[in-house]
């Protein structure tokens, strides 16, 4: 009996034990499921914190581009000047999109960021610079521009005021021959006694007279002065033919009569100018032209008739 008893003493306890095992790994499985749940629950909030840091580090990046794009399209042109720079925030740029999403160091990123938006806040600065600059600069190739058109305009003006100050001048200076006589004349007593006749077969010399006229404004000096006598027929009489017997105004090569120097020092003078008529260039009936000329310029005529 008392055997009895020790074997059910004994299966009660080992029955304790069992349970009290049973109970322990219950226990253990409950914690082990509980510590599970939770790190599952922390990894999830840690996850869900990377990716909204993520999200927001994102976007802070597109921020920060968006406004640098937008400022770069109001400076236009200008962005052309600083393609370095701009070259260097792009590059910077795709950098920390690398690292947001390989995950790597916030802070580090952070850093990267705050140093991206400077280079921003430094390109914009330059950007302000060369605007003013170039600002300036055109409105001051505007005044230039100005300038040159008012002093070309003023220079256009003295221009037209000099040819017409010249053109007054030159019509001022230019000399003059009034009184002009032309007269066929006769010589008596062996040649020492002169006769104005208006017989052609009496003519033995032709007799040109005639005041130049008083000039302030014309250069003072030796003045050389051209008389052209023509013929009923239209001949010129000279003693040749050849450049040595010629004169050149206004562009033509003129044969000329008689050529006279005289000093010409600024006053009225009475000028004669004579030709002996040869064998060969003896007068006959008709009208007879004289025109006088001065290197440069025409200066009288005058007609007489011959019987």
């Amino acid at each position: 009996m008392e055997e009895i008893n020790n074997t059910q003493d004994r299966n009660i306890k080992k029955y304790k034990r069992l349970s009290i095992l049973f109970a322990i790994i219950a226990l253990l499985s409950v914690g082990i499921s509980v510590y599970y749940i939770t790190l599952s629950r922390e990894q999830q909030e840690e996850s869900k914190t990377i990716e909204e840091e993520n999200n927001n580090l994102q976007q802070e990046l597109d921020s920060i581009l968006l406004e640098y794009e937008s400022i770069k399209n109001q400076y236009g042109e200008l962005n052309n000047q600083l393609t370095e720079k701009d070259s260097a925030i792009l590059a910077q740029a795709e950098e920390i999109r690398g690292l947001i999403a390989s995950q790597e160091d916030y802070r580090r990123i952070r850093k990267k960021l705050e140093l991206l938006q400077n280079q921003g806040k430094e390109y914009v600065h330059l950007l302000d610079s060369l605007y003013v600059v170039n600002k300036q600069l055109t409105e001051e190739n505007i005044e230039i521009k100005q300038t040159v058109t008012r002093l070309s305009k003023e220079k256009e003006e003295l221009s037209v005021e000099k040819e017409t100050l010249q053109e007054k001048v030159t019509t001022a200076t230019k000399l003059k021959a009034y009184n002009i006589s032309l007269k066929g004349v006769n010589l008596k007593g062996k040649g020492k006694k002169e006769e104005e006749t208006n017989k052609a077969k009496r003519v033995k010399k032709l007799k040109v007279v005639f005041t130049l006229s008083e000039e302030e404004l014309f250069p003072a000096g030796e003045l050389n002065l051209y008389c052209r006598i023509s013929l009923p027929d239209g001949k010129v009489l000279a003693l040749g033919r050849g450049d040595g017997y010629s004169f050149i105004n206004d562009g033509k090569q003129l044969q000329y009569t008689i050529k006279s120097s005289v000093d010409y020092d600024n006053k009225a003078k009475q000028i004669t100018m004579e030709w002996n008529l040869r064998p060969e260039d003896y007068a006959v009936p008709g009208e007879y032209t004289v025109q006088l000329f001065t290197e440069n310029d025409y200066i009288g005529q005058a007609k007489m008739i011959l019987q």
